[in-house]
């Protein structure tokens, strides 16, 4: 049985163990703390978080693992959002379901898009997705109007819960944080599996992962699709908290911030989905509540300028990458330890650097 190169490899992880459980309890903590001592507006906030950790997730797949890059990928959460609104409205699915009926949409549209560009350079797929991203919102707005379309229905909490009808935001917290965490762990168990290697195949060797049997445009076609879906997954998440949609919520602005976050942050490792879906929620709320609203494309600009430049592409999670840090300080020292030979010109005479 021959061994795939170690370039088909996933990426090593940056927490010991010991940190992860350490992660892990102090995320268990928050979670917990939240509905017992956080306001309404805060609730909302949290469960926007978890949605867009799901969002942020599906752009892993697409950047992370295959190497394509969306700029539109918000437009997908407007396109799952969308998809799962009439689903109920129209079709009478069950609201637990949106979030499958948003996949399941989301899906089908990345596939759309991403078929023309299968046998392109990955800039194509990125215009294509800045073309969704701005027509999205004119779109929904010829399809329901400027107010959108509202949900004709409640997600009411339980009575086994212990709350209350009036406590239905904390209800929909619960059942986003817990759906959306599930998806995510999901998602990973997916991607330490034949599909994650064969993801990352197409994105380092794609001539070598040809060579070992790896069909490379239904792999790049299967990644986009995922991505998508897990875009109108987090789209059907957010109709739990907000169940009306319009084409307001889904600017181009959110496509724009999601990539700059992305690029900033980094996507080689799933787990920064969540720092990205912090920043995007909370950010908005801290320049607001400061009166510097309109520094926020401006902040999202020099950060993506600055980790660009700063960390080529990678992203600040780079910087944690001891494996990758270390081998750059051993070339760095290995350079300015031994001295460049200087070749002499022709027709130049000897000069002091020259070999005796």
């Amino acid at each position: 049985m021959t061994s795939a190169p170690s370039t088909f490899a996933e990426p090593p992880a940056l927490l010991p163990t010991r940190q992860k459980v350490y992660a892990l309890a102090f995320t268990l903590v928050i979670f917990l703390a939240i509905p017992l001592l956080g306001s309404p507006v805060l609730v909302l906030r949290a469960t926007e978080i978890f949605v867009f950790m799901v969002a942020f997730a599906g752009l892993h797949v697409l950047s992370g693992r295959l190497g394509l890059i969306s700029i539109g990928h918000g437009a997908f959460v407007g396109i799952g959002a969308l998809g799962a609104a009439h689903g109920i409205s129209d079709i009478g699915l069950p609201y637990l379901l949106a979030p499958l009926a948003g996949a399941v949409v989301a899906a089908l549209a990345g596939g759309v898009i991403a078929f023309p560009s299968l046998r392109l350079p990955g800039a194509y797929l990125a215009l294509l997705t800045v073309a969704v991203a701005m027509a999205l919102p004119i779109a929904m707005r010829r399809i329901d109007g400027p107010l959108g379309v509202r949900i004709q229905a409640d997600l009411r909490p339980p009575a086994w819960t212990g709350l209350s009808p009036d406590q239905d935001d904390l209800w929909q917290y619960l059942l986003v944080a817990i759906i959306g965490t599930a998806a995510v762990l999901l998602l990973h168990r997916t991607l330490e599996g034949p599909l994650g290697r064969a993801l990352l195949a197409v994105k380092d060797e794609p001539i070598a992962a040809a060579a070992f049997g790896i069909n490379v445009p239904r792999t790049h076609l299967l990644g986009v699709a995922l991505s998508s879906a897990f875009a109108g997954f987090a789209g059907g998440l957010l109709v739990y908290a907000t169940p009306f949609v319009s084409g307001n919520e889904y600017p181009f602005s959110l496509s724009l911030s999601m990539f700059a976050l992305m690029v900033a942050i980094g996507s080689a490792y799933l787990w920064t989905s969540v720092p990205a879906s912090i920043l995007l929620v909370m950010l908005p709320v801290f320049l607001v509540n400061r009166g510097w609203a309109s520094y926020e494309p401006i902040i999202y600009g020099l950060a993506l300028l600055v980790m660009t430049r700063v960390s080529r592409g990678r992203g600040l999670v780079s910087f944690l990458d001891k494996s990758r840090r270390s081998d750059g300080f051993r070339k760095m020292s290995q350079t300015l330890a031994r001295p460049a030979k200087i070749e002499p010109e022709l027709g130049a005479g000897p000069t002091l650097l020259e070999d005796n």
